[in-house]
């Protein structure tokens, strides 16, 4: 401030109150040029000035004079300390730290002459129970006003935020917002007040905007109803509605969901029957008003629009264009122009190489407008399809993904629609699914392409989507992709799922034969086997034996010996049936009948006993009748008919996996050693005791499972 200011606001001044001294607590005049150290000792929590007990001050602390300006370029005011305890010190030093950071934040406003600085650049504001300098920013000084509210805002402190409603309640009642009025300011207002439950001042605040027809964010309004409602203030209701009429009356536009939402939010407060019919009469009135409008839709016009926002790459400003379009247009051939016309527009995008998603962008403006309905949202979807498949003729496979991720994150289900443009007007559901998973897949998300096909019921052809044979093809190799890159990554769970769903699976697909899958079926098989997951093994082979798909006996058995060792032997009894009903081991009848079991020397351990069981089950009445002991239950390690080497050592193992068949029985069973028939073949009888007991111990579950399912 220039002196010669300084000099006038002496002589105003001169006379100020000066220091008043009670017992136990102080009041400084404010006119003291040193407030400042005063006030830095107020908490940002709110937390009241404590001052120190003070028996008397000096002099020559009093004889200072009062100026219009908390700064003093001297020496800082000293209080005694000495009546503080050490704890409480430490504590005011603190505060006052914190204090003087909001202090220099206040200090950066730039305020003419004349203007209070007590009242604008303090914390606790001006005290004078009469006040020379102004309270309010001048006429003409918006820019000024803003920027007081913008520090206020910044610093959000419950004292400051008061201040701000009264500075901008007062400047508003005598002045209309100009040029300089700032919507940002209004709302991040409005929202500060909520987070602090500041209700009566936000209730002022839009009483004010509403004489003044500057609304504020709808959002913001339905927060003002939602902070009620959380804080349960039914007392604070009439005020609200009264509030909401006359911003309604000034203008602010709610679709039908707004009143609906409102509605439930004040039935939530149990509010009477006579303020919900206050609001309902708003939404039947609003809904009158709005349906007579009578803006007139000029199409040329919109088209020449349209235009200029394709020069300018400005796709936000085209998706509000749309919107505000289709709510004037009244023909629906007009309609259809428009979406066909902007739909062009964003397919032409893959003849470009340059960054960015035109589509992208429109369709935010677009479903983040206000007024958007369901019928935006299926334009989006449908325009989605038409540009998904632009990139996708051109091979960018990365913008296709932003295309359908986009979709994705809008929650537009676009797998129910067909494209606005070209061929994807025609194409079928098959196909459109088929495109969006392709892209997914060169853009290595397996996860997204699983997802697409997912939603759409993994649907091929059926009598509301008919599809062409050319379609199945494109899906029989997508899938194929698909399983092979799940595969690679030890996803053998999901490989399973793409399989069951291949082409000739569902309903409407008869005509393919699923034989053909057997390769593909038995590679997932095996991959399943050579990393031991019992689990989608057991599963596929379910699968595959339910739809007659041929399954590979080597995988089968390794299946029932991956069973057996892991203690699951009643799945593997159920799958050794299965596998001897198939072919996979030599025939038993006729041998059964003639107490001979033969074995090939190459299953498994599990698959040995489990024929020993079917053996001792086949043979029970003969073995436990009185006249056994004078008959022979014999057992024929076999080898192989066409093998070369008589006494090789993998025969060998084929004799030691049997004796450890006979151990794993429980109880135990006991083979002896015969002879070696003229194949070279060796020959066990079966112990008669141990055969005995293990009728005695099981014979009641193992005829149910050899004999009778």
């Amino acid at each position: 401030m220039k002196s010669s200011s300084l000099q006038m606001e002496w002589l105003l001044w001169n006379q100020a109150k000066k220091v008043k001294l009670k017992k136990g607590t102080y009041t400084v005049s404010l006119s003291d040029c040193k407030y400042r150290d005063l006030v830095n000792c107020e908490l940002l929590s709110e937390l009241p000035l404590h001052a120190p007990n003070v028996n008397k001050f000096s002099e020559s602390m009093l004889q200072k004079p009062w100026k219009n300006d908390f700064r003093f370029s001297g020496k800082s005011l000293s209080l005694p300390l000495q009546t503080y305890r050490d704890s409480e010190t430490g504590k005011t030093d603190k505060n006052i730290k914190a204090s003087h950071s909001v202090q220099q934040i206040l200090e950066m406003i730039n305020l003419p002459r004349r203007y209070c600085r007590f009242y604008f650049m303090t914390l606790r504001g001006c005290e004078r129970s009469k006040c020379w300098f102004w309270h309010v920013p001048k006429r003409g000084h918006e820019k000024i006003c803003m920027a007081i509210l913008k520090t206020y805002i910044s610093i959000n402190e419950s004292g400051l935020l008061k201040r701000a409603v009264q500075i901008f309640a007062r400047y508003y009642r005598e002045v209309t917002p100009g040029e300089n009025f700032d919507f940002q300011v209004l709302n991040d207002l409005l929202i500060c007040l909520l987070k602090k439950c500041l209700l009566q001042e936000v209730f002022q605040m839009l009483n004010v905007t509403a004489q003044i027809n500057t609304l504020p964010a709808l959002e913001v309004l339905l927060r003002v109803f939602e902070c009620v409602a959380s804080l349960n203030v039914r007392d604070a209701v009439p005020t609200l509605i009264s509030s909401f009429c006359k911003l309604v009356d000034a203008g602010m536009f709610l679709e039908y969901e707004h009143f609906n939402y409102i509605i439930k939010l004040l039935h939530q407060l149990q509010v009477s029957s006579q303020e919900i019919d206050t609001v309902l009469n708003i939404k039947c009135r609003f809904q009158e008003m709005h349906f007579k409008s009578n803006w007139l839709f000029d199409f040329n016009l919109v088209m020449a629009e349209i235009q200029h926002c394709k020069e300018k790459n400005d796709w936000a400003k085209l998706g509000a264009l749309y919107v505000n379009a289709r709510t004037a247009c009244e023909h629906s051939d007009d309609l259809q122009k428009l979406s066909l016309c902007i739909t062009e527009i964003l397919t032409k995008d893959s003849e470009k190489d340059r960054p960015g998603v035109p589509f992208c962008d429109f369709a935010d403006a677009v479903i983040k407008n206000s007024q958007c309905n369901e019928a935006d949202r299926i334009f989006i979807g449908r325009a989605g399809i038409s540009v998904m498949n632009s990139y996708r003729r051109v091979l960018q496979w990365i913008k296709g993904r932003k295309v359908l991720d986009k979709l994705q994150e809008l929650q537009i289900h676009f797998t129910v629609l067909k494209g606005l443009t070209g061929s994807e007007r025609l194409a079928s559901r098959c196909q459109i699914v088929n495109t969006a998973a392709e892209i997914f897949l060169e853009t290595e998300s397996l996860d997204g392409a699983t997802r697409v096909l997912r939603e759409s019921e993994w649907i091929t052809n059926a009598a509301l989507w008919p599809c062409s044979e050319s379609d199945i093809i494109s899906r029989h190799n997508l899938l194929f992709s698909l399983m092979h890159k799940y595969l690679r990554q030890s996803c053998y769970r999901q490989a399973f799922e793409v399989l069951q769903n291949l082409p000739g699976f569902q309903n409407g697909c008869d005509t393919v034969d699923v034989s053909q899958y057997s390769h593909v079926f038995n590679k997932l098989l095996n991959a399943c086997f050579e990393s031991k997951n019992l689990g989608v093994l057991s599963s596929a082979v379910d699968f595959m034996l339910s739809k007659n798909i041929a399954v590979d006996f080597f995988l089968l058995r390794g299946l029932i010996t991956g069973l057996g060792r892991s203690c699951l032997w009643s799945k593997a009894r159920t799958y050794y049936k299965t596998a001897l009903s198939l072919g996979c081991y030599p025939p038993l009848e006729g041998n059964l009948r003639h107490k001979i079991l033969p074995i090939p020397f190459y299953v498994s351990e599990v698959e040995m006993l489990l024929a020993i069981e079917l053996f001792l089950v086949s043979n029970a009445s003969d073995i436990q009748s009185p006249g056994a002991t004078t008959q022979s239950f014999q057992i024929v390690l076999k080898r192989c008919e066409d093998q070369a080497v008589k006494n090789s050592s993998d025969y060998q193992a084929g004799r030691e996996r049997l004796i450890l068949a006979a151990r794993l029985s429980d109880p135990k069973l006991f083979l002896r050693h015969m002879t070696v028939n003229v194949n070279m073949e060796e020959v066990y009888s079966l112990e008669l005791t141990s055969a005995l007991k293990w009728l005695k111990e099981n014979m009641k579950w193992a005829g149910k499972v050899w004999l009778f399912q």
